[in-house]
């Protein structure tokens, strides 16, 4: 029998069940109808996995080449069923160039020329060791052509991009995200790049 307000994105019940161990049914099946009061209980990144995330991290460097350009790319496969998080984006160059960020809304089922190994990237040992998402790298790359996002990058200086909640970037399935050296060549392109996945629900789906 259907309850009212009954809650059906199971991942919250999954949460508050291992996060305090209940046995049994949905510890929290449906949403108050009156007003209540509330105890909020603190939750970091160390919850992430209670909440259906898993975190990654990877440090990408591509060479400079004469008379080309430098690109890295994070793809996520158009049937993955997960949603990728940007969460942190470090940018560092050698020449002070424009640095571009260009994200495409799919389908993207290409790579870039090398594919980076992925194996071992998890910030948590209960996560799963290996993405979902594709990460690739090469030189005179033909990148997204939208350009979403360009910035000066000082000499040598590393850059952060995102710097609030509200800047992480979101890549759902058939998208990819490009992080390129602005149509500059012969430019060093270093990035470090930290990001969380977890599965679609019903009720996110298109």
């Amino acid at each position: 029998m259907a309850r009212f307000n009954e809650i059906l994105a199971g991942r919250y019940n999954r949460f508050l069940q291992k996060l305090f161990q209940l046995k049994g049914g949905p510890p929290s099946a449906q949403l108050a109808s009156e007003v209540m009061p509330v105890f909020p209980f603190f939750t970091g990144v160390e919850h992430r996995y209670l909440e259906g995330w898993d975190r990654y991290a990877i440090f990408l460097t591509q060479p400079a080449v004469a008379a080309q350009n430098s690109a890295l790319r994070i793809r996520n496969p158009a049937t993955s069923n997960i949603v990728i998080v940007i969460e942190g984006i470090i940018f560092k160059n050698n020449s002070g160039a424009a640095m571009a960020l260009l994200i495409d809304h799919g389908p993207i089922g290409v790579d870039l020329g090398t594919l980076v190994t992925t194996a071992n990237l998890r910030l948590d040992a209960r996560s799963r060791p290996q993405p979902a998402s594709i990460v690739s790298r090469a030189n005179n790359a033909t990148v997204i052509p939208i350009n979403k996002f360009q910035f000066i990058a000082p000499n040598a200086t590393a850059v952060q991009v995102i710097n609030c909640e509200d800047q992480e970037i979101t890549i759902l399935p058939g998208d990819a995200l490009d992080m390129e050296t602005g149509g500059q060549v012969n430019i060093a392109l270093e990035v470090s790049l930290l990001w969380r996945e977890r599965a679609l629900e019903e009720s996110e789906l298109k």
